[in-house]
């Protein structure tokens, strides 16, 4: 009997080892896990825990992840004109897009701050040009408060250059410094002429 025993010590000791293995490679992982804070401090605290969406087309939902709130914007249409209000284009035209805001956060938010960033570009390595619907009487801009679950729909309006493709998203430096995912609409001219 004295012989089983020893068996059963034997186990027991190659249980322990696994543990211990187990514990150091838990202390590597918290390692690992106190370096990433350390990086996400240095970019501001913040990191998005929603996947870059770069590849979508009029009528597609993007969901923001920032470090202000979550919100979603549907792009539901599109139209470019050469002239609105009496304003005759300075470049290749003038692109009206119908936009659906929704704050899926936790707080209420302005519109506005939601819409903060947005550009429309003929050229992804360049910047664009914002929202300028205030300058438009006939276009109802994008203002007021959003609750929780609300939404408001509204033309987000500016002028774009030439290109086959315009593109709709959210501006670089925004996304680059980690204060938001990247998400971006693929829009073909000859689709909102």
């Amino acid at each position: 009997m004295g012989h089983c025993s020893s068996d059963d010590s034997e186990p027991s000791k190659e249980v322990d080892n696994g543990t211990t293995e187990t514990n150091q490679s838990a202390e590597i992982e918290e390692d690992n896990t106190e370096e990433d804070t350390d990086n996400d401090s240095n970019n501001g605290g913040f990191t998005t825990g929603t996947e870059d969406q770069e590849d979508l087309s009029i009528g597609d939902t993007g969901k923001f992840d920032s470090d202000l709130t979550t919100y979603e914007i549907t792009l539901n249409s599109v139209e470019i004109v050469e002239e609105l209000d009496g304003t005759i284009s300075q470049f290749a035209g003038i692109i009206i897009l119908d936009l659906t805001v929704k704050n899926t956060g936790d707080e209420t938010q302005s519109v506005r701050d939601l819409l903060y960033g947005l550009e429309v570009t003929s050229d992804l390595d360049r910047t664009g040009y914002q929202d300028y619907a205030e300058s438009f009487d006939s276009v109802e801009e994008m203002t007021g408060e959003l609750e929780l679950g609300e939404e408001v729909s509204r033309q987000w309006i500016t002028e774009i250059t030439e290109g086959e493709t315009q593109y709709f998203r959210l501006r670089l430096g925004i996304a680059d410094s980690v204060s938001s995912n990247q998400v971006t609409w693929v829009i073909p001219v000859e689709e909102a002429e």
